[in-house]
């Protein structure tokens, strides 16, 4: 009996899964899913891993619009977490990148696209204005922040994204012989050599 619950609860892990395994974003599966009519407007994105953000405040800010406040060797900064799996949309699509928003508001995004020297196959990672050692420079809700932790992220779609083909199919009708068939006015093609 207590095998038999073993062997249903690893059936129903591996059925769960299954049904939601993620594949990276990369130029390739971007091509395929274009190549459905699929808009990448219409998928549902995903972060690989922990995203942190992070900016000093300036003495005459008054108010933090988003993420918490963290005092850190004599600075207040402002520190914006994004937890790896969280859901995003795609807001915009440019030749070899995306924005990718995961909270609602006017420039509330992340830029992931193709970097210098990854292949086709490479994921799309996250993008920054500029590098700073490891640091990313970027501009998010309007102001300078830093990625620190996240550096590598990357982006995935549910691999169910890639099957969402649209399939035209009809039956053929078939032909029946008319009993006045209409004369043809263009005499058939002669065969050479006959």
């Amino acid at each position: 009996m207590r095998n038999n619950s073993l062997i249903v609860i690893a059936l129903l892990v591996v059925i769960t899964s299954c049904s939601s395994s993620k594949i990276y974003f990369s130029t390739q599966v971007r091509q395929k899913v274009e190549s459905t009519g699929t808009p990448l407007t219409q998928l549902q994105f995903y972060v690989d891993r922990d995203v942190e953000l992070s900016r000093e405040i300036l003495k005459d800010e008054t108010k933090v619009t988003s993420g918490i406040v963290r005092f850190e060797n004599g600075k207040n900064l402002n520190i914006i977490t994004l937890k790896r799996n969280t859901p995003g949309v795609c807001t915009k699509v440019l030749p070899d990148k995306v924005l990718i928003s995961f909270e609602i508001g006017d420039d509330k995004y992340l830029t992931f696209g193709k970097t210098k020297y990854a292949t086709d196959s490479d994921p799309y990672k996250i993008l920054a204005n500029s590098w700073i050692g490891d640091y990313g420079a970027i501009t998010y809700e309007g102001k300078n922040y830093f990625i620190h932790a996240g550096t590598n992220a990357s982006i995935l779609i549910k691999t169910s994204e890639l099957n969402n083909e649209e399939i035209n199919k009809r039956q053929m009708k078939g032909r029946t012989i008319t009993t006045n068939p209409t004369p043809a006015t263009t005499p058939p093609p002669s065969t050479p050599g006959i």
